[in-house]
């Protein structure tokens, strides 16, 4: 066997260095490791800083965003919500209430929301004994829900309703300055820690400031029979128009 190199010939080692330094191996390989680990933790912590500020968004229909909304399947009070009443086309979202039937449809987020400005621009059908709603809500029921609630009739009663800790806290119904049913029209709520604010068409329609949930939840819309209405058939198909739904944190 050749003897290794001497002298001049042999590559000096890092460890060599480090010696020379007066560093044992042993403690600056810690350290290394250390500032690795270190400097590994502060990227996650920023990343979990970054993914836990809400996002906001606005959506006008252009196709339907799967990545955002679900479409709801099950029964509610009267209705069945089938995910194929709901489509997009034209730039508007589509809620149908098939002829003859006292269908609906429905759409939520796939994440929760919190504090925020919450929109959206819409024509109502014409379909007595039905309502839109646009809301916020988390099961179970009664424990988390802000709602907006129409009539989908020309009487222009709007409901406004807020759920907390197991109860109805507020509901109110008022009437609107306007048809719902005969062209497009923006609604609106606030939900913030101390205070909740209703708006129609930029209009202060109602205020609380007490029994405000206090969770985040998703953000619905949907069109359905309630069982308190009397779940009057219509003879001929028709819809709900959403133009755009917007969030603002």
């Amino acid at each position: 066997m050749a003897n290794p190199p001497r002298g001049g010939d042999a590559k000096p080692r890092a460890s060599d260095d480090l010696e020379a330094a007066g560093l044992p191996k042993g403690a600056t390989l810690r350290r290394i490791f250390f500032v690795f680990v270190l400097g590994a933790m502060q990227v996650m912590l920023f990343a979990g800083a970054a993914s836990a500020q809400e996002v906001g968004f606005f959506d006008g229909f252009e196709s339907f965003d799967t990545v955002r909304w679900s479409k709801g399947d099950h029964t509610l009070g009267r209705s069945q919500l089938d995910p194929n009443n709901v489509s997009t086309s034209g730039g508007n979202l589509q809620i149908k209430i098939p002829a003859r039937t006292l269908g609906g449809g429905e759409i939520l987020t796939n994440s929760l929301k919190g504090y925020g400005s919450y929109s959206t621009r819409m024509k109502l059908p014409y379909a007595p004994s039905s309502i839109t709603g646009f809301f916020l809500y988390k099961s179970p029921d009664y424990a988390s829900e802000i709602d907006i609630e129409l009539y989908n009739d020309s009487t222009r009663r709007i409901m406004f309703t807020t759920y907390a800790g197991g109860a109805q806290t507020h509901t109110v119904t008022m009437q609107l300055p306007f048809d719902p049913t005969t062209g497009f029209h923006d609604y609106r709520f606030d939900y913030t820690p101390g205070a909740m604010n209703f708006y129609a068409d930029g209009q202060l329609m109602k205020t609380w400031t007490d029994g405000i949930p206090t969770t985040d939840m998703h953000l619905m819309l949907n069109t359905w029979f309630p069982t308190w209405l009397e779940g009057r058939k219509q003879k001929r198909t028709v819809y709900t128009l959403v133009d755009s739904i917007s969030y603002t944190p």
